[in-house]
């Protein structure tokens, strides 16, 4: 905890320190701890398909107190003949985020993923500036009940 701490007040410190608390924000990346790593390996919604995605977070441009996130694809397969005739993976993400706004808000982004490595879904995550955690899972695409499918990923950060 006392890490913790003292790695949020050198963020702080660098943030106003660079200027960027007291400007406009920048794309950029944000000074955090990603827990669990940065990969989340998850299921999708048919054909036994499954993938892994790298999630990663920036600053957009000009919009103080937003985080974006990007999910990129390091490529999705499945099985049989559904798969081949459809190869495109359906995925629900869950966000969760707790912020001076508010304890464990959601949002929520569905994403699409083939074979191949590199597509991409970016989202915006309204955390406010200062403190914030966020973590991303995925969740049964269609599903009456929230059925996780993939693993956790979190993020500990300062937002300009």
């Amino acid at each position: 905890m006392r890490r913790l701490f003292i790695g949020l007040i050198a963020g702080v410190s660098a943030i106003v320190s660079t200027g960027i608390g007291a400007g406009g924000a920048a794309a950029a990346p944000i000074p955090n701890i990603a827990l669990y790593g940065h990969n989340l390996a998850t299921m999708g919604d048919h054909s036994l398909c499954r993938g892994t995605v790298n999630l990663a977070i920036h600053t957009p441009q000009n919009k103080r107190g937003v985080v974006r996130v990007t999910a990129r694809s390091l490529g999705f397969g499945g099985d049989g003949a559904s798969w081949k005739r459809n190869p495109k993976c359906r995925v629900l993400f869950q966000t969760t985020y707790t912020s001076l706004r508010g304890y464990a808000l959601h949002k929520w982004v569905p994403a699409t993923f083939g074979p191949g490595p590199g597509e991409k879904t970016e989202w915006d995550v309204p955390t406010g500036s200062g403190p914030a955690t966020i973590g991303i899972t995925t969740y049964a695409v269609n599903n009456p009940v929230r059925t996780p499918t993939g693993g956790l990923v979190g993020f500990h950060m300062l937002v300009p």
